[in-house]
């Protein structure tokens, strides 16, 4: 999808203000308050990662290359999923780098690598946009700041998701964290062929955590 786009606008404005509603609503119901209404999102996430294979096997187009949760904003909707049910700080850390960071590229410059044909396009923004969801509503309603040096913890780990991805990558020919070649969308962040985008990747990925973390830091609440 290209980025400024009428159509780009109509998505940003929706997930933005879905957002929005949805993180508000405790400061003015009391059932929103309720640790059963954040349950109910992952419920509801849970439905849509359901409904997305679920149609991908209709259509025919399922396949263990392209449909497994194994990207990194697939790996870390499933970890916000977990949070939602149990807020557990340490996960929430790793979550946190990885949300955000993926979260905003995503919506950014959209690559909707399962296709924009029916229930794809949705579950796009629906998956990508729970990503900025449960980090605004893990910082303003859990209060979560990030711990000192979370940030280089989390490049750490990274590079152990991107081993044990890259391997399944080899194995299957599939492409999961853009691993075995690039996004195909429009960002200047992407520079390079194989295996040089990776390690501009890298550069980018150490330089979002600790950005992040700086700017967290600094709020006082």
């Amino acid at each position: 999808m290209e980025p400024l786009t009428p159509i780009w606008w109509a998505c940003i404005t929706t997930v933005v203000g879905m957002i929005v509603i949805l993180v508000s609503l405790p400061f003015f119901t009391s059932w929103a308050k309720h640790k059963y209404y954040t349950r109910t999102i992952a419920i509801l996430l849970i439905v849509n990662l359901v409904i997305e294979n679920t149609y991908a096997i209709w259509i025919g187009s399922w396949s263990l290359k392209n449909n497994l949760p194994l990207h990194l904003c697939s790996i870390s909707n499933i970890i916000g999923m977990i949070l939602l049910f149990r807020f557990n700080t340490a996960l929430a850390e790793v979550f946190f780098y990885f949300g955000l960071t993926g979260g905003i590229h995503a919506m950014i410059t959209p690559e909707l690598y399962l296709g924009d044909e029916g229930f794809f396009f949705y579950s796009y923004f629906i998956t990508h946009g729970s990503l900025l969801l449960i980090c605004s509503f893990m910082i303003i309603h859990h209060r979560f700041r990030p711990e000192k040096n979370s940030w280089l913890k989390t490049f750490v780990i990274i590079q152990f998701v991107a081993l044990v991805i890259g391997l399944f990558n080899w194995s299957t020919g599939a492409n999961y964290m853009f691993l075995s070649s690039p996004p195909i969308v429009d960002n200047p962040l992407i520079i390079g062929n194989w295996p040089w985008y990776i390690l501009v990747f890298e550069g980018l990925a150490i330089v979002h955590f600790f950005m992040f973390y700086k700017l967290f830091r600094l709020i006082k609440y």
